[in-house]
């Protein structure tokens, strides 16, 4: 499915207490594809409701008891394939899932990583700071929901908008901020995460929601 913010993509969507499905999209036009914050919504909903199982897969719509009948109907087969109907002409794939769960899997064993070299546990984390203009359009719940932060920051999470902009506004315009960010430079430690013991294990761990 198309994975793009501009007009006719689904950025926000949500399963109702009584199984349907509540979408927003860019420009409240037709859907015509998916973004990226509405991309993480849709799996972050079909992992907490059951249609998408913790290794990825989607679930058979035949053989489980437990998935909410209009759920259950829209998961279909294309060309043999199940994908998850969310209107006429926008679907979810397994591939879909594949590309989340591999953007997932590597910032979890990041964060996973760094947590346990600074020798911090989740639950001792009091601000989670989300930076870039695209988190403006994320939510926490969805972030939660398929395990790409730990359920341990859950009311902590903070988006923060665009910091790379503001920051170098505040690099060209006050002295002050200026010498702040040099001695925050000089302070910096970078983890490089392909050196570390069993990484590979971690990631594979963490692919699943």
């Amino acid at each position: 499915m198309r994975h793009e913010a501009g007009e006719g993509a689904i950025e926000f969507f949500e399963v109702e207490d009584q199984g349907s499905i509540n979408i927003k999209v860019i420009g409240e036009t037709e859907a015509a594809g998916i973004c990226g914050s509405g991309l993480l919504d849709i799996v972050g909903e079909l992992v907490a409701h059951g249609v998408i199982k913790k290794n990825g897969q989607f679930i058979d719509p035949e053989s489980s008891n437990s998935l909410h009948p209009d759920l259950a109907r829209r998961l279909v087969k294309q060309d043999g394939k199940l994908i998850f109907k969310i209107t006429d002409k926008v679907f979810l794939s397994q591939k879909d899932i594949r590309q989340v769960q591999l953007a997932k899997g590597a910032i979890r064993a990041g964060i996973e990583f760094l947590l346990e070299n600074k020798g911090v546990k989740a639950t001792d984390v009091d601000r989670v700071l989300i930076a870039g203009s695209f988190g403006y359009h994320l939510r926490g719940k969805s972030l939660i929901n398929i395990g790409l932060l730990p359920k341990e920051f859950d009311g902590k999470i903070e988006f923060i908008g665009n910091t790379s902009l503001s920051g170098a506004k505040a690099f060209l315009l006050n002295e002050t901020y200026r010498d702040g960010m040099k001695e925050v430079v000089k302070s910096v430690e970078v983890l490089e995460l392909a050196n570390y013991k069993d990484f590979d294990k971690v990631f594979v761990k963490c692919l699943s929601f």
